[in-house]
């Protein structure tokens, strides 16, 4: 055989052998290959059944859409049991069909951006369940490519309740801003140890006096706010011992300079850990309180004032009926020349004058026994305008308004005339230069908003009298004290400082309200109130038939001796008979013995023990055919001063003179007053 065909046969051999080694090594790599691609097909399987576990069995709602089409390529039972759909219902809707048309718009330009992976971009919606009603979600969504298209896998968590709370919170905020942004009263909270204002409201800022928010925040709370920086001191002594205050009273400093009264309630606040104190605090304006207490402190003053003038005036008033009357009898009993004559008249017109004056405190204190009855304001004002003319002068102009349509009022007119007199006179001296003296009248309603403002105020329908002049007004600092009794601005000898006393004390026993406004060099305008009535006028008249004395049997009732000494003479030497008695059960006694033959009894109101009215009550009672004469300085008893005027009870006002006491016996004993 030839060595060439050896060669090749080798060289072939060699060839197969290596062949067969690299099929071999081959078969051995596909071997593990398909090992491999088995096990990564198995963990590829495994995942993905772990996924779809994932996706159908979470309990939050799951699908996949398409991005091009919009419709659900698969949802998970989550989905179709939050939504109401079926998942055959799903797969033939779109993405859109789930949400409220006002929300597609937005919805198809977030689907037009493109991301790779998982994205939080599609945030918060709104979607609407099968039954109709819409719940807010929060989309979690993973594009990726489906078949080469992409797609959406989205996983929905309903935060409808966590968005009600939230809305719930957002409205309770607002409110709770509104109201401290609207409250009338100062709310801040303030840092202790900083000594400046946290937060404070609008009210704060005005009080302050404007400022702005941003200024306020700025301010030295102790320097700057409290008009006493101690004050601020002591406060926050209070505060860190106690916890809290509560109506502290002090004054803050406005913008201007000025100052303010307030009044502070609040706590203080710190979570430890050396974080900063807070102080929250409600701050009240006390401006207009103030002004309101001062008012009633005014007006207490003038009752008590009144009160006591009333007293002195009694007893000054049986004092001046035993001089007026001795004088009197002195003088009856001298010749016209006696050398004695003279001082006995000086001392009786000293005791008219003491009488005036007595008056004149009586009709502070409203102890004047009034003569009330349904007038027209209108016809009192009309019938003392000559009057006025006269008394202000030619260089004051007199103009009157009076409404037409006024309404009728329950006063006594002769008190109503004096008090436009009295304000007549204060205004013409408050025009030395001439000017004008201006009466009005018409009928106001005072409603609850008036009655504010003046505590002492009833509400309801008034008769409104306005008496204003052009003088030179009234300085602020004084007007709190013009209806002090004696107080006056005139110089001496010009003014007794009781003529606005007066005019204070008869509109408050007629039950009305007065009130001044003015201002120097403005003017003054006094504006009076009288509670209205829609009872016609009642006009009376007197019939007076004097009886002449003829021995008729009287019986003075007083208890003091020397008035009652003092009346018995001069009704005996009037010609009638008279006895006394030193009180109402003294009285009934004598009045028992002579077996009710008494043509009058004449008794002092006010006594110890029974009042002349329950004597009065009981003599009728007894004895109708008595007839009673009340006599009195003052009377406390606003119920017996309204019985006698209801009955028309004949009446002698202390002090009286001879004359008086005369006129008035003989009228009691005739006809009293009769209706028209």
């Amino acid at each position: 055989m030839p060595f060439v065909v050896i060669i090749s046969l080798i060289a072939l051999t060699i060839t197969i052998i290596v062949l067969l080694q690299t099929f071999v090594r081959h078969r051995r790599t596909i071997s593990q290959l398909n090992l491999q691609l088995a096990e990564q097909t198995h963990a590829t399987t495994e995942s993905w059944r772990r996924q779809g576990l994932l996706f159908s069995s979470n309990p939050s709602p799951m699908w996949v859409f398409d991005c091009q089409t919009l419709r659900f390529l698969e949802v998970n039972d989550a989905a179709v049991k939050n939504y109401g759909y079926s998942r055959e219902e799903f797969l033939a809707m779109t993405v859109l069909d789930i949400r409220p048309e006002d929300e597609a718009p937005a919805f198809l330009e977030l689907v037009k951006q493109r991301w790779e992976g998982y994205s939080k971009v599609a945030g918060v919606w709104r979607h609407r369940l099968k039954d109709g009603s819409l719940i807010f979600v929060e989309i979690v969504a993973f594009e990726f490519l489906a078949d080469g298209r992409p797609a959406r896998m989205v996983l929905a968590t309903d935060i409808t309740e966590r968005c009600r709370t939230e809305m719930a919170l957002h409205e309770s905020e607002a409110l709770l801003k509104s109201l401290v942004d609207n409250a009338p009263f100062g709310i801040q909270q303030s840092l202790i140890e900083e000594n400046r204002v946290k937060t404070l409201n609008p009210a704060l800022c005005k009080m302050l006096g404007d400022y702005s928010v941003e200024e306020a925040l700025q301010l030295n709370i102790r320097e700057q706010v409290y008009a006493d920086p101690k004050d601020r001191d002591r406060l926050i002594e209070v505060l860190r011992r106690s916890g809290k205050v509560q109506g502290w009273e002090t004054s803050f400093r406005r913008r201007d300079g000025s100052f303010v009264p307030v009044r502070i309630t609040g706590s203080l606040s710190s979570s430890g850990n050396g974080t900063p104190e807070v102080f929250s605090t409600y701050v009240e304006d006390m401006t207009q309180q103030s002004a309101l207490e001062q008012q009633v402190r005014q007006v207490q003053k003038l009752e008590a004032v009144g009160r006591l003038a009333g007293g002195m005036a009694h007893d000054f008033n049986n004092v001046l009926v035993v001089i007026k009357l001795s004088t009197e009898l002195m003088l009856d009993q001298i010749a016209p020349e006696s050398p004695f004559s003279k001082p006995l008249l000086q001392i009786s017109n000293a005791a008219d004058r003491a009488a005036a004056l007595t008056r004149q405190m009586l009709a502070f204190g409203r102890q004047q026994i009034m003569q009330p009855r349904i007038i027209n304001l209108n016809s009192v004002v009309s019938e003392t305008t000559q009057m006025l003319r006269r008394l202000i002068g030619e260089d004051v102009k007199l103009v009157t308004n009076l409404s037409e349509k006024l309404e009728n009022s329950r006063l006594d007119p002769d008190q109503v005339v004096q008090v436009i007199l009295n304000l007549a006179v204060n205004a013409r001296d408050a025009m030395p230069q001439g000017g004008t003296l201006h009466l009005e009248t018409t009928t106001v309603n005072l409603d609850e908003a008036y009655t504010k403002e003046h505590p002492a105020v009833q509400p309801g329908r008034y008769v409104m009298l306005a008496v204003s002049d052009t003088g030179t007004g009234i300085d602020k600092s004084i007007l709190p004290r013009i209806f002090d009794p004696f107080f006056t601005t005139k110089e001496m000898g010009k003014g007794t400082g009781l003529g606005l006393s007066i005019v204070y004390g008869i509109v408050k026993q007629c039950g009305g309200y007065i009130w001044v406004y003015s201002q120097p060099e403005h003017g003054t305008t006094f504006k009076l109130y009288f509670p209205a009535t829609t009872e016609p006028p009642k006009h009376l008249t007197l019939r007076e038939v004097f009886v002449r004395p003829a021995g008729q049997e009287l019986l003075v009732v007083e208890d003091d001796v020397n008035i009652r000494n003092n009346v018995c003479e001069c009704l005996q030497q009037m010609g009638y008979r008279a006895s006394q008695a030193d009180s109402a059960a003294d009285a009934l006694r004598v009045c028992q013995e002579r077996e009710g033959k008494i043509d009058l009894v004449i008794t002092d109101l006010v006594m110890a023990g029974k009042s002349g009215n329950e004597l009065a009550n009981e003599l009728a009672e007894r004895y109708p055919g008595i007839r009673v004469l009340f006599m009195s300085g003052y009377s406390e008893d606003t119920a017996a001063r309204r019985e006698i005027v209801m009955r028309n009870s004949p009446f002698l006002q202390k002090p009286f003179s001879v004359a008086d006491l005369a006129k008035a016996v003989q009228n009691a004993l005739a006809a009293n007053v009769v209706p028209v």
